[in-house]
């Protein structure tokens, strides 16, 4: 891993299909993208899920301050990845590379690439962020999207 570079993967329960909805759809990722153990409301999602097309999330936290993130599409492959630039109060032009790998039916594979990050504290800073939204993703995961729920989606 360089130093502007990180690097997580993690294995969810779930249809590679689902995973990538709950990554493409505003209306799940609100649900569960937010950097914080415990949630104080929905984060705030805006989503042109298209080659080109900006995304932004505002997170909310306890102390009653938020914090919102934007960027652009910039690959879309259906069910297998998704790359989109990445601006935050510590991270400008930044990229987030995501894929998807079918382990099983109903267990995928994420690696998430943060990479261009300015310094060794953005790198740590995201890493913290993205381990809280990733366990946020797989609490999400486990009680919304269960193999017999993912029909719903």
């Amino acid at each position: 891993m360089s130093s502007d570079q990180l690097v997580i993967k993690r294995v969810f329960n779930c249809s590679k299909r689902a995973l990538f909805d709950a990554w493409s759809q505003g209306s799940l990722m609100s649900r569960w993208f937010f950097a914080a153990s415990e949630k104080v409301k929905d984060s705030k999602v805006d989503c042109q899920f298209n080659v080109g097309g900006q995304w932004s999330v505002t997170m909310y936290f306890e102390d009653g301050s938020d914090a919102t993130l934007n960027g652009v599409y910039k690959t879309i492959n259906r069910y297998s990845e998704i790359a989109f630039s990445w601006n935050s109060s510590i991270a400008m032009d930044a990229l987030v590379q995501l894929s998807f790998k079918e382990l099983s039916a109903n267990r995928t594979e994420l690696k998430l690439v943060h990479s261009q990050l300015p310094s060794e504290e953005s790198l740590r800073m995201h890493n913290q962020g993205w381990d809280a939204c990733l366990a946020n993703l797989e609490a999400f995961v486990k009680q919304n999207l269960s193999p017999a729920d993912e029909s719903a989606l």
